[in-house]
């Protein structure tokens, strides 16, 4: 079968795009049911949602990537935040925070029609970035990312990324005041993702695209295009056909894909604003977190080493007086005595770096507990003239699609006159 171009008519119409989605496994054979069809991200099969640094010269794609909030990775035993220097307010606007940051970088590398932030994985696009936060204490940041394709390949799997701040990037005249202090790294993992999609080859990119706009339509009706699709126990979705060019099952279905692009594409103005509200508050988080969190890093390697150089001492001045020679006078049992002594001391001197340390860290405690207050009313909420929307970004994008169902299933119940 020869993929084309033919389903790219809405994207080219409107010029955006929300292409590619996190899919691990979809275990089904054709015609099955919801369940059966395996599907783990991307729209359903046909059911109802549930409720609830780039280079001008990079080669550019028809693809569109979609960004997923990150998981905070918060502990479920509160008692670790503080152990851990995590504040969950602060953890949850960094997920949705940094998941702009990475679809800025990503866009910035000119090579996708477009990349977007989406609430959930039940979106349509041709490829998924998804992450998790690892460490993030205003000089270390550590996120670990995946990439997957519309159609269940893996093509970037849970790769750590890591990136220790300098300390003249504070204070860089280069810097405006909307630099982000971890920009370089949200920078590597767009340069590594633009890297990949360069060496995918043309045929691949129109099977992907052909993908996902069968996997959008069959949300609505599984029916009809699932014999279109064939799914292995590996997960990996391909063509085993596809519909004519004028279809009339397919042209509806593309209407609606128009529709949910542009609720996309208006999306990304509510993420926009909450990195606004939050940014000002949490770049001096980040700046005074900086200084603590290095501080309390040297003061606790400090300590570790005093108490290292200090055992040695005591071991060594032990050694000295157990092999003196009591008829010498003394003076090779006395130098061990001293020695002893300040190994001992220089171990206080470790202990007190190690106290330092501490406070260090009651302090970056106590600046994540004020963000963490003024950050919680903040949420990201949209509102759409047509209907009531109400919760948060994905509670919001369920019924956008539930709506999105109801226009479908209106459209094709014939009218009857009486």
């Amino acid at each position: 079968m020869t993929t084309s171009n033919r389903f790219l008519e809405p994207r080219i119409l409107l010029g955006m795009c929300t292409l590619a989605i996190f899919l691990n496994g979809c275990v089904t054979t054709t015609g099955k049911s919801s369940s059966q069809k395996g599907y783990s991200v991307g729209p359903s099969y046909g059911s109802e949602p549930k409720s609830s640094v780039g280079s001008s010269q990079t080669k550019r794609t028809d693809l569109s990537i979609l960004v997923l909030p990150l998981d905070p990775n918060i502990p479920e035993n509160s008692d670790e935040f503080t152990k851990k220097n995590i504040w969950p307010e602060l953890r949850r606007a960094e997920a949705n925070h940094f998941a702009v940051k990475l679809r800025d970088a990503l866009n910035n590398t000119n090579t996708f029609e477009s990349a977007r932030v989406v609430p959930d994985k039940t979106a349509t696009g041709d490829l998924y970035l998804s992450g998790k936060i690892v460490d993030s204490n205003g000089e270390d940041i550590e996120i670990s990312v995946s990439l997957t394709a519309i159609n269940g390949e893996t093509l970037l799997q849970d790769k750590l990324y890591k990136h220790r701040v300098k300390e003249y990037e504070l204070n860089n005249p280069r810097n405006d005041s909307s630099y982000d202090l971890y920009d370089p790294l949200f920078e590597k993992i767009a340069s590594d993702i633009a890297r990949i999609l360069r060496k995918l080859p043309s045929d691949k990119m129109n099977t992907l695209q052909t993908i996902e706009t069968l996997r959008f339509a069959e949300s609505f009706s599984p029916e009809y295009f699932s014999p279109y699709l064939e799914t292995s126990k590996r997960g990996i979705t391909r063509l085993t056909s596809a519909p004519a060019d004028e279809d009339r099952m397919l042209r509806r279905t593309e209407e609606l894909r128009v529709r949910d692009l542009l609720f996309v594409d208006n999306l990304q103005q509510d993420y926009d604003n909450f990195s606004r509200q939050m940014w000002e508050e949490y770049s001096l988080w980040q700046r005074e977190s900086y200084f603590e969190s290095k501080a309390a890093r040297k003061a606790k390697l400090k300590g570790i080493g005093k108490k290292l150089l200090g055992a040695a001492a005591v071991a060594g001045g032990i050694a000295l007086v157990a092999t003196s020679d009591p008829f010498s006078g003394g003076g090779q049992a006395l130098g061990g005595t001293l020695v002893a002594a300040a190994g001992v001391a220089t171990i206080g001197s470790g202990m007190s770096d190690s106290a330092d340390a501490k406070m260090y860290k009651a302090s970056m405690n106590e600046l994540g507990r004020s963000l963490n207050i003024q950050l919680a009313p903040k949420v990201i909420n949209f509102e759409e003239q047509t209907i009531e929307l109400k919760g948060d970004a994905a509670e919001q994008y369920q019924i956008w699609k539930r709506f999105l169902k109801d226009l479908y299933e209106l459209d094709k119940t014939p009218d009857i006159t009486l």
